[in-house]
């Protein structure tokens, strides 16, 4: 687990470069726990789909706010339920 921990840290990093790649690399690893969590709080697929990505927006933009001694996926939740909720008061009155 220490590996692949390590493995995240080191793309996180280059993620915070803006290294575009890492990027890709980071959504494409998280996409299916993203989508679960979104699925619980959207209409339909698209919306969730809609809700993940800018909650991914979010999350690159706010990396260097990330505390590395707490889990990533914790991290990553917060900030997609907050994506979703303020999704739903937007689209949803």
């Amino acid at each position: 687990m220490k590996e692949n921990n390590q493995a995240l840290l080191s793309l996180i990093k280059s993620c915070k470069r803006g290294k575009r790649a890492s990027q890709k690399e980071l959504y494409q690893q998280f996409y299916s726990y993203g989508m679960s969590i979104c699925l619980r709080y959207a209409k339909n697929r698209e919306e969730a789909q809609e809700v993940l990505n800018d909650g991914f927006v979010k999350v690159f933009k706010n990396l260097d706010k990330y505390n590395y001694n707490l889990s990533f996926k914790g991290w990553l939740r917060k900030i997609l339920v907050n994506v979703s909720i303020d999704y739903y008061r937007k689209h949803h009155k």
